[in-house]
């Protein structure tokens, strides 16, 4: 069946707040979380460690602030009916960490994740453990997998998420990031959503496609996205789109590449699942189409 997943990114223009207090930002993020009521988010997004002043990424955050922080999340997810994902500084057993917390529909804390690859100088100046482990979070929508800044020059790290089902995949930075989340969506075939402390949050999908980004001046933005959404190469199956978008009608979505050779086609029907129209026009997705090329390969080789 379709998974349409409604999901709201923000960005938190470090350039704008300069001199904001870390209260300021938690009540920034408040002012955000009470406007998107009637978006009907399933999922909403804030930057890294998001309660630093801008231009300060190593101020301490008081213990009594974190824990604030962390029931005035709670109670929005809640009340929101949403997952809320948003990265803080935490101590832990004695060791400071760059945290991401996962709250679920009801406000409870359903994964945490710590950064597997924090920087030298996040380490040697400001004291930051790295994380052990690579987790995957199972919701009620699908799975999703949570990546912070420095973590996106690591493929491996993108790629154990892939291994493990990851069909989304959050990442929560200090900086824009750019093309390489482009490349890992495409690369590992799922949906990528940054939310930074700068200007360009973004929503892009597994082909790789920038389907939404936040601005300077606009510190949100939402999309509606679709986990079942599959890939497909032109390879002896392009001639079947005109008749399938003419038996479904708007009961499908279908949108085609040139330059990568790929279509992708998404269902807008509960009864018209993706299973359902690859049996009916005989369709063989994109990783389908390279395994079995691979295995007509390897009799060959």
């Amino acid at each position: 069946m379709p998974r349409k997943v409604n999901v709201i990114s923000t960005c938190f223009n470090e350039e704008l707040i300069q001199g904001s207090t870390q209260e300021d930002n938690l009540q920034r993020a408040m002012n955000m979380l009470d406007a998107f009521s009637e978006l009907k988010p399933d999922l909403i997004c804030f930057p890294e460690v998001f309660l630093v002043t801008g231009g300060d990424h190593h101020h301490e955050t008081p213990e009594e602030l974190t824990q604030q922080t962390y029931h005035a999340l709670s109670k929005q997810a809640e009340r929101l009916n949403s997952y809320i994902i948003a990265s803080v500084h935490e101590w832990i057993g004695g060791n400071k960490y760059v945290a991401a917390w996962l709250f679920d529909r009801g406000g409870k804390m359903a994964g945490r994740y710590l950064k597997y690859y924090p920087t030298d100088g996040e380490m040697k100046l400001d004291g930051i453990t790295p994380g052990t482990e690579i987790p995957v979070f199972e919701t009620d929508f699908g799975k999703v997998g949570i990546a912070i800044c420095f973590d996106i020059g690591y493929p491996d790290l993108w790629h154990s998420l892939k291994s493990k089902g990851a069909e989304l995949v959050v990442w929560l930075s200090a900086y824009d990031g750019g093309f390489p989340l482009e490349a890992h969506a495409w690369l590992n075939s799922y949906y990528v959503v940054s939310s930074v402390r700068t200007n360009h949050s973004k929503i892009i999908d597994k082909t790789g496609k920038v389907l939404a980004s936040t601005s300077k001046w606009g510190g949100w933005t939402a999309r509606t996205i679709d986990l079942e959404k599959q890939i497909f190469h032109i390879d002896n199956q392009y001639d079947r789109l005109l008749e399938i978008q003419r038996r479904l009608g708007s009961k499908v979505t279908i949108e085609s590449f040139s330059q990568e050779n790929i279509f992708t086609i998404e269902s807008n029907d509960q009864e018209w699942p993706l299973t359902r129209i690859q049996e009916l026009f005989k369709l063989e997705t994109y990783k389908e189409y390279h395994m079995r090329s691979e295995n007509v390969q390897q009799s060959k080789r």
